[in-house]
């Protein structure tokens, strides 16, 4: 059953396609030139040329999880590549540490479950005069365009270019590799991801959070949003989305679907409060005019880690590259 249904995932062409053989000395040629060009240019110190270049990775394997949280049987699947010791983890490291604080400047972002406790407790809140809803966007890290997510983080890259001696345009191309040349085994035949990312991928949750991002200045928060004035809030966590909607049942429904016709890769699924309403690792509901909450076991929502990997030339190289084996004396 287990493997019929990563056959059945891997078998969707929309998403991935089949290799002939192992990429993985390809890559590390296309890491190694690289790698020479950040050196040559003076944008890599040779503390960080050594920890992107891996010369005995392992071979990132595919596997799913079920989704029991979302309470279906049988429960949908979640694939999963670890790309742990992967040829494409340093890179995938090297570019979220960058990303990471740009995902931390979204408007609408949540770090963790207690961000989310910190905004609930100061929030106001009268069931007659709103609706209290959880969205979910399906599938976020398969559904991704690649090419178009690339360009996000280009453009956000560019507009908080810094005095750091790596330009945007050097980590866009370890980006770009990282992304778009994704590969994993499975039952030993290796794949391709040809759309989106996968979970296990280091700067997997950066990616998505910034492509969500985009869209959510674009369509969801944008002037021009007919639909605007009737969002009290917008909280996003990854793909989990809390939203306080100020008219009618009916009305929200037209506002979902006109959502989804704004995007190709982006689809939301709603779940309106009755008595309470379920959102990362809690149960909300109002009480008093304000909302009450407590802790639901089904799931947990973890602060997007940011790992401590490097350092640029004009700051010190932090404590991970010495925890991969890479001492850092000054």
């Amino acid at each position: 059953m287990y493997k019929e249904e990563c056959q059945h995932q891997l078998g969707n062409a929309q998403h991935y396609k089949r290799l002939s053989r192992d990429p993985t000395l390809d890559l590390q040629e296309e890491i190694s030139f690289l790698v020479n060009r950040g050196i040559d240019n003076d944008w890599l110190t040779r503390h960080e040329a050594a920890f992107l270049t891996q010369s005995n990775p392992k071979i990132p394997y595919f596997y799913i999880l079920p989704k029991i949280h979302k309470g279906t049987i049988p429960p949908p699947s979640r694939p999963i590549v670890s790309g742990i010791g992967s040829i494409l983890e340093p890179l995938s490291l090297f570019c979220d540490f960058f990303l990471q604080p740009l995902v931390k400047q979204i408007p609408t972002y949540l770090k963790d479950t207690t961000d989310a406790l910190v905004l609930l407790d100061s929030m106001p809140f009268d069931k007659n005069a709103g609706l209290l809803i959880m969205l979910d966007v399906e599938s976020l890290y398969t559904k991704i365009p690649q090419e178009t997510t690339v360009g996000v983080i280009c453009e956000l890259l560019e507009a908080n270019r810094s005095d750091s001696q790596t330009p945007p345009e050097f980590i866009l191309d370890l980006a770009h590799l990282a992304l778009t040349r994704n590969y994993f085994e499975f039952e030993n035949q290796f794949y391709l991801q040809i759309q989106g990312t996968s979970m296990g991928i280091t700067f997997a949750q950066s990616l998505a959070c910034l492509y969500v991002d985009n869209f959510e200045r674009q369509v969801v928060l944008h002037e021009e949003n007919p639909y605007l004035e009737q969002i009290k809030l917008w909280k996003r966590y990854i793909d989990d989305i809390l939203l306080i909607w100020t008219r009618s049942r009916e009305e929200v429904h037209t506002f979902i679907a006109w959502l989804n016709r704004a995007n190709p890769f982006l689809k939301f699924t709603m779940t309106i409060a009755i008595d309470q309403l379920p959102f990362l690792d809690l149960l909300i509901r109002e009480n008093n005019g304000s909302l009450d909450f407590h802790f639901s076991v089904s799931y947990v929502a973890l602060p997007l880690i940011t790992v401590p990997v490097l350092g640029l030339r004009r700051h010190a190289l932090t404590s991970g590259l010495e925890l991969c084996g890479f001492p850092y004396s000054g």
